[in-house]
């Protein structure tokens, strides 16, 4: 298991093992927060890595004081580890898949997230509801947030995993290679969710689809994430 033996960043002990295994956990989680980008995995202590902590504890786990430095068994290590929920300021509500242009591919306490994030889904559901085609909606959060496997986001009830549409209509997986993989179906979809003022952004691997941004793993789902 992941396990610090000393403190890393501003004033820690920075030894080469731990920096490494900091920076490793810094690009897993850099999909969560845009300003966070890739930092070299070189086990050195080096401003890039600095930063990327700093701006991970200021934007993630929502430290008034970004102190740069993560300890063993501090805050910003178990929320990079996903132990620990990533911040939040409002009670999760779950996601109904009864009387919506939507339905649920997922167990019922996998889709608890933000109101704002709940109500966002279905202003896109209700846009789409003339197009004739549903959306199919999965992960989103745990009632109380904290580590969704196999996921190393989903915690903070603004991360939500929705389905690329298929022609057929059917509720059930497509991938963009798939032929029943309907490209027009999706970009409206997507339009759909660009227009929605909470959107923060929007992972997919489809490469002719405007909007999005291409992340390993996403060739069958859509990770969106929303503001709040």
């Amino acid at each position: 298991m992941y396990r610090l033996t000393g403190s890393v960043g501003q004033g820690g002990r920075n030894t080469h093992d731990d920096v490494l295994l900091v920076q490793k956990q810094l690009n897993k989680n850099a999909h969560i927060a845009s300003t966070i980008g890739a930092v070299p995995e070189t086990g050195i202590m080096d401003e890039a890595t600095l930063r990327a902590i700093l701006s991970f504890q200021r934007t993630v786990v929502r430290l008034g004081s970004p102190d740069g430095r993560v300890d063993p068994h501090g805050r910003t290590w178990r929320t990079l580890l996903g132990d620990q929920p990533q911040a939040t300021n409002v009670a999760f509500v779950q996601l109904s898949g009864e009387n919506g242009n939507f339905y649920l591919y997922e167990p019922q306490d996998r889709v608890w997230g933000t109101p704002s994030t709940i109500q966002s889904i279905k202003n896109v559901a209700e846009v789409l509801r003339p197009h004739g085609f549903e959306i199919g909606i999965g992960d989103i959060s745990f009632q109380q947030g904290g580590r969704m496997a196999p996921h190393g986001s989903h915690r903070r009830g603004t991360d939500v995993d929705v389905r690329p549409v298929r022609a057929d209509g059917r509720r059930a997986p497509v991938t963009i290679t798939d032929p029943n993989y309907s490209h027009e179906r999706t970009k409206l979809l997507v339009e759909a969710l660009r227009a929605d003022p909470n959107l923060k952004l929007i992972l997919f691997n489809d490469s002719k689809m405007p909007g999005v941004r291409p992340w390993e793993g996403h060739h069958n789902h859509l990770h969106v994430r929303f503001e709040e």
